[in-house]
């Protein structure tokens, strides 16, 4: 793994697989839109009488809306559990930038960013903290996350969850899931979709776009990945997005015109912008569950994501992991920080996030999740597709060299109805420049 020293760097954080956010009719990034700030430490009485003498570990994540709870849950249960350790959460939307710029000890990252923070510097190698709370790393977890937590020079995370793009469908409209894309088409067909204004499918303009191209890169089969930079500038790739371009222009699977978030809020019926028009079908990411089911109640189904771009299976997905700042030092803290582990990585304790509806990959709490399919749907459908998951790539700078493409190549796509094979061309030739001298910073 290429490692650099880019210190000067200045992250903005862009659209990814976040799966942090308050499931919102307006969180077009899928992060926090809830209000700001949330802590554990609810009033001065608590703070005072929760830390006392006790060795405080801050931990910053961006878990400001639906999932938070959980995580406090999680957070309070050890502060409560023992007289040695306080930690002290901060949930906020912007936690990147704040953990860069403050001192926490603590923070969730996503597993495509530690690669990046890795090469920075940023984080702590854990091999002697996974010892102290008696965790194996190699046997603990799902062979998937040695992908994105294991270096050369060590192991740099603890993962949490998987969490893949999910296929949340109508049951009021369709039995099932559609499985590839003649179904998508039998289904447009059964809704007259055009004179209905009900369709089998919504591609985002904002939200999940990432994952809505990953998924068409990766079912095509297509190589876009070139030494530390995402290489897009192939008639491979090109022919990958012009699928998408059809799935609206020509085939009408999806809807033209939709707006931010659309793709999921037509799927609600909760869209201002499209308030004529309906999906049957939802691609997006398990922290919208619980917005889905409160809507369609009975009527939810779930799925996993169809073969509609080629045979290739693939699913993107992503992953949140615990990370320690190369910063700390303090043996107490260090000690304390193994205490925290040893104490989430418990099954009846890692539940609580899989009551949040993300999967854990911590493999004894997989097997009571998937035991209890009932109690935990969309991470017992998800489990099946961890073989097939695909994650951004681990390297360098990699959400800053997929922002073009998010933005600009995406926008096209969608928006353009007349689209040419040599003006997408063109832009995945500026997407292939732009991160190719970003992964050279």
């Amino acid at each position: 793994m290429k490692k650099k020293l880019a210190l000067a760097l200045v992250f903005v954080m862009g659209l990814s697989f976040t799966a942090c956010g308050k499931t919102t009719v307006s969180d077009s990034t899928n992060e926090a839109v809830s209000g700001g700030v949330q802590s554990t430490d609810t009033n001065e009485d608590k703070e005072s009488s929760g830390k006392s003498d006790k060795t405080t570990i801050t931990f910053i994540n961006g878990f400001t809306g639906g999932d938070g709870e959980y995580m406090t849950k999680i957070v309070d249960g050890f502060n409560e559990s023992q007289s040695d350790y306080y930690i002290e959460q901060l949930q906020d939307a912007d936690h990147y930038t704040k953990f860069k710029s403050g001192d926490f000890d603590m923070l969730i990252i996503h597993a495509d960013w530690i690669s990046t923070y890795h090469a920075m510097g940023l984080l702590r190698e854990v091999s002697d903290i996974y010892d102290m709370a008696g965790i194996s790393f190699e046997n603990d977890f799902h062979d998937i996350t040695k992908t994105y937590a294991k270096y050369d020079d060590g192991v740099f995370a603890f993962p949490l969850d998987l969490y893949a793009e999910t296929t949340f469908y109508n049951k009021e409209y369709t039995d099932e899931a559609p499985k590839d894309y003649n179904d998508m088409i039998e289904l447009r067909d059964k809704l007259d979709s055009e004179n209905s204004g009900i369709y089998p499918y919504g591609l985002p303009l904002t939200g999940d776009q990432q994952w809505a191209w990953m998924t068409a890169l990766g079912q095509c089969g297509v190589n876009w990945v070139e030494d530390e930079h995402i290489k897009l500038d192939t008639e491979e790739a090109c022919d990958a997005f012009m699928k998408i371009h059809d799935m609206i222009y020509k085939d009408h699977l999806s809807p033209a015109g939709l707006g931010a978030d659309d793709h999921f809020n037509t799927f609600i019926s909760q869209s201002e912008t499209a308030a004529n028009v309906k999906t049957v079908v939802s691609m997006t990411g398990p922290w919208k569950y619980t917005v889905a089911k409160e809507v369609l109640g009975d009527n939810l189904g779930i799925g996993t994501v169809p073969q509609i771009y080629g045979d290739k299976k693939c699913v993107p997905a992503g992953g949140h992991t615990f990370g320690v700042s190369s910063k700390v030092t303090d043996e107490k803290k260090i000690a304390g920080i193994a205490a925290f582990m040893k104490y989430t990585y418990q099954p009846d304790v890692l539940l609580n996030w899989a009551d949040s509806g993300q999967a854990p990959v911590h493999l004894a709490t997989m097997e009571v999740v998937k035991a209890n399919p009932e109690k935990y749907p969309v991470a017992a459908v998800n489990y099946t597709i961890f073989d097939d998951a695909m994650i951004l790539p681990a390297i360098y700078n990699i959400r800053e060299q997929v922002k073009y493409v998010n933005e600009t190549v995406w926008s096209m796509v969608v928006q353009t109805e007349n689209l040419s094979r040599d003006d997408l061309m063109a832009e995945l030739k500026n997407a292939t420049d732009i991160a190719t001298e970003l992964s050279e910073m």
